[in-house]
C-alpha cells in the first residue's frame, strides 16, 4: 500500500507539474560566482503581499557526489557519485501561487545547476514552509529526501493602522475628524463598519466629522472587511469512484487512465489537467481557478477503459464558488477546496473629551471711581487664574485678587487640574479724571482760588482748618480768622471726583474782610446792580461822598480784572458782558478804608 501511494504522488506531481510550466513559464538560473561544483546549494524566495503578483526565482546548485550529503545527513554514506536527481513533489505552496523547474531531472556529472519560479497571486498571509521531495539515484539504489524553502506572504495591510483622527483631545466639547487607512480607491469588494462611541456608526468609507459634547473616554471601534480577491479553486481530489481498467501490457495492472476537465457556467473548458495514468483513487489536481457566479461542471473521464475504446466518465457534477468541500454522487465522492479570502481589519482608539471648569465670576468693589484709587477684584478660583486687561495677560498675576488701578475691560481665565480652560464675562472699569489742584492765593486775610477756568460751572468748594471742614466755607473765596492749615477741596459733582490743595496760612488782625457796621452802612448808600450781573454792573454813589474811591474787580483766581477810580461822579460802570461765569469780588477802597462786594456772574 505504501508504495502505491508514493507511485501515486509521482504520477500526480507530474500532471501538477505539465499544468505549472503552462500557468508560470521560464525561471533564470543564477547561481553566485565561487560555489564549489560539488555542494549543496539552494537560494532564497523574495518576500510577497496578499493581493499583490509574485514572481521569484529560486537557484540551485545539486552536488555530484554523496560527500557534500554526508556532511549534512551522516547516515549517507560519502564517496559515491550520484547518478540522478529527480524533483518529485513540492508542497504547502500558499494559496494562489504556482511552480515551475527549468527541470524535473537531472545527471549531475554532467548537470548540476537549476532553477525553481514560484509565481501568482497570493491569497493568504504567513509564513509558509514549502517542502520540496527529490530523490538520488547512486549506482541501483535510490533515496527520497526533502528540504524546504520558506516563504512569507504579509498582509494586505497593517491592523494596527485601519483609521487616523483628528482632535481626539480636547476639552468640553469635541468635533474629531476621521481618516480611513485603508482606501478601497475606487476598487470593489471593500466594506467599511464604525462605531464612533457616541451613539453613532457608520458604513461609510470616509464618515463625517463626529461631536463628543460630554467629559469622558469614547471608545472609537473600526472594521474594513477586504474581499477583493474572490473565490478559487485551488484543489480538486476523486477520494473515490468505481472506473476500473481491464489488465494491460506490460505490467497487466487494471487502474484507469484519468484527468480532471472543468467548464465554466458558459460550457467553455477552463480547466484540464494532465492525464495520471495507471492510478486508483485518490487522485488530484490544483487548477488554481478563480470562480464567478453560476453552475460549474466538474468531470473526471478515465481515457482507456471504456467500451469499444471510448472514454469513461467517472465523475460529473456541477457546482459553485460556494461549494467548497465534498461532493457526493452515487459512484464518487470529490473533494473542492475553493480559496475565499476576506481580510478583515480592526482598530480601536479612544476619543478623550476632559471637563471644563465652571466659568470664574469677577466680583468689583469699585466699578467707576477716581485717579489714584483702587479697585479690589476678586474671582472664584483662588490659583490657576490670569488675568486680562482689555484681552491682554496681566503678567505676575495668577491669585484670586487684583488691585486695579487702570481703567479697561478685565476678565480672568481658569485652568484646572487636566488642563481645561474657562473664561469669565467681563467686567469694564470705569476711572474719572480728578480736578486739578485748587491752588489758592492769599491777599491779607482774603484767600481766594487762583485759577477756577478748568473747573465745571457746578463745581462745589470746601474749606478746611487744621482737616476740620469749616461749616460755612463753601465758596472759592475765604476769609480766614485764625493761623492754621487751611485745605480747599473742589468736588466734580459729575464724577464725585475731588482734588485738594493745602497750605498754612498766617491770620492778621489788622486787616479786616468782612464787612463792618461802618461798612455796611456805607455800602447801604452805594447802589450795586444788577447782582446777578449779565452784561454791566453798576456802582451808584452817594452824593455825600468826597475823595477819589477806587472801584477795583477780581475773579475768583485773586487777577485783576479792572481798576479805576471815582472823583466826583455819581455812577461808574463796569463791562462784564465777555467775563467767564462764576464768583468775582468788587473792592471799593476809600483813603485807608476798603469794602469788598461777591458779584455773581450769570
Amino acid at each position: 500500500m505504501k508504495q502505491k501511494r508514493f507511485t501515486l504522488s509521482i504520477l500526480a506531481f507530474f500532471g501538477l507539474l505539465s499544468w505549472s510550466w503552462a500557468n508560470c513559464p521560464g525561471c533564470v538560473i543564477d547561481v553566485p560566482a565561487g560555489i564549489p561544483e560539488d555542494t549543496l546549494f539552494l537560494g532564497t524566495a523574495a518576500d510577497g503581499i496578499v493581493g499583490q503578483a509574485y514572481d521569484s526565482d529560486i537557484s540551485f546548485r545539486m552536488p555530484k557526489t554523496t560527500d557534500p550529503v554526508n556532511a549534512i545527513d551522516p547516515d549517507v554514506p560519502a564517496g559515491f557519485n550520484i547518478n540522478e536527481i529527480t524533483i518529485l513533489s513540492l508542497s504547502n505552496l500558499p494559496a494562489g501561487l504556482s511552480w515551475e523547474a527549468n527541470a524535473t531531472s537531472y545527471d549531475p556529472q554532467d548537470e548540476t545547476d537549476g532553477c525553481l519560479k514560484f509565481c501568482g497571486l497570493p491569497l493568504e498571509a504567513g509564513l509558509f514552509v514549502v517542502e520540496v521531495t527529490v530523490e538520488a539515484t547512486v549506482a541501483f539504489l535510490t533515496q527520497e529526501t526533502s528540504f524546504p524553502i520558506e516563504i512569507y506572504i504579509a498582509p494586505a495591510v497593517s491592523i494596527s493602522e485601519g483609521f487616523t483622527m483628528t482632535n481626539n483631545v480636547g476639552c468640553g466639547e469635541l468635533s474629531v475628524g476621521f481618516d480611513n487607512n485603508v482606501p478601497s480607491n475606487g476598487q470593489m469588494g471593500y466594506s467599511y463598519f464604525w462605531d464612533f462611541g457616541n451613539g453613532s456608526t457608520s458604513q461609510d468609507e470616509n464618515p463625517a466629522t463626529q461631536t463628543y459634547d460630554s467629559p469622558g473616554t469614547y471608545v472609537v471601534s473600526y472594521e474594513a472587511t477586504i474581499d477583493t480577491i474572490g473565490y478559487t479553486l485551488t484543489r480538486v481530489e476523486l477520494s473515490d469512484c468505481d472506473c476500473d481498467d481491464f489488465p494491460t501490457f506490460p505490467d497487466f495492472t487494471s487502474a484507469p487512465d484519468m484527468h480532471f476537465e472543468i467548464r465554466d457556467p458558459s460550457g467553455s473548458l477552463v480547466f484540464e489537467s494532465e492525464t495520471i495514468w495507471n492510478t486508483n483513487p485518490p487522485i488530484e489536481a490544483f487548477p488554481n481557478l478563480l470562480l464567478g457566479p453560476g453552475n460549474y461542471e466538474i468531470k473526471v473521464i478515465d481515457q482507456d477503459s471504456g467500451i469499444n475504446g471510448a472514454d469513461d466518465v467517472c465523475a460529473l457534477t456541477n457546482f459553485t464558488l460556494l461549494s467548497d468541500g465534498t461532493l457526493t454522487g452515487t459512484d464518487f465522492i470529490l473533494e473542492l477546496e475553493i480559496f475565499h479570502p476576506v481580510e478583515v481589519i480592526s482598530s480601536t482608539d479612544t476619543v478623550e473629551v476632559l471637563p471644563l471648569p465652571d466659568a470664574p465670576v469677577i466680583n468689583a468693589a469699585l466699578s467707576e471711581f477716581c485717579e489714584g484709587e483702587v479697585s479690589l477684584l476678586t474671582t472664584t478660583y483662588e490659583n490657576n487664574n490670569v488675568w486680562l486687561l482689555n484681552g491682554t495677560p496681566i503678567p505676575g498675576v495668577d491669585g484670586s485678587e487684583l488691585e486695579a488701578t487702570e481703567a479697561g475691560v478685565y476678565s480672568v481665565q481658569h485652568t484646572n487640574a487636566v488642563g481645561c480652560m474657562a473664561m469669565s464675562s467681563e467686567v469694564e472699569l470705569i476711572i474719572n479724571a480728578v480736578p486739578e489742584d485748587p491752588v489758592y492765593t492769599q491777599d491779607g486775610n482774603l484767600v481766594v482760588l487762583l485759577d477756577g477756568s478748568s473747573y465745571p460751572a457746578n463745581a462745589t468748594f470746601q474749606w478746611y482748618l487744621d482737616g476740620v471742614a469749616i461749616a460755612e466755607a463753601t465758596e472759592s473765596v475765604w476769609c480766614i480768622t485764625e493761623d492754621g492749615e487751611y485745605t480747599l477741596e473742589v468736588l466734580d459733582p459729575a464724577t464725585g471726583c475731588t482734588a485738594t490743595y493745602t497750605s498754612d496760612l498766617v491770620f492778621d488782625a489788622s486787616i479786616a474782610c468782612t464787612t463792618s457796621a461802618e461798612e455796611e452802612n456805607f455800602l447801604a448808600e452805594i447802589g450795586i446792580y444788577p447782582n446777578p450781573v449779565k452784561d454791566e454792573l453798576f456802582v451808584q454813589l452817594p452824593s455825600l461822598y468826597q475823595g477819589e474811591l477806587r472801584i477795583v474787580l477780581i475773579n475768583a483766581l485773586g487777577q485783576t480784572i479792572e481798576s479805576q477810580v471815582a472823583n466826583g461822579q455819581s455812577q461808574v460802570a463796569i463791562d462784564m458782558s465777555d467775563l467767564p461765569l462764576g464768583w468775582y469780588i468788587l473792592q471799593l477802597q476809600l483813603g485807608e478804608e476798603q469794602y469788598s462786594q461777591k458779584i455773581i456772574k450769570m
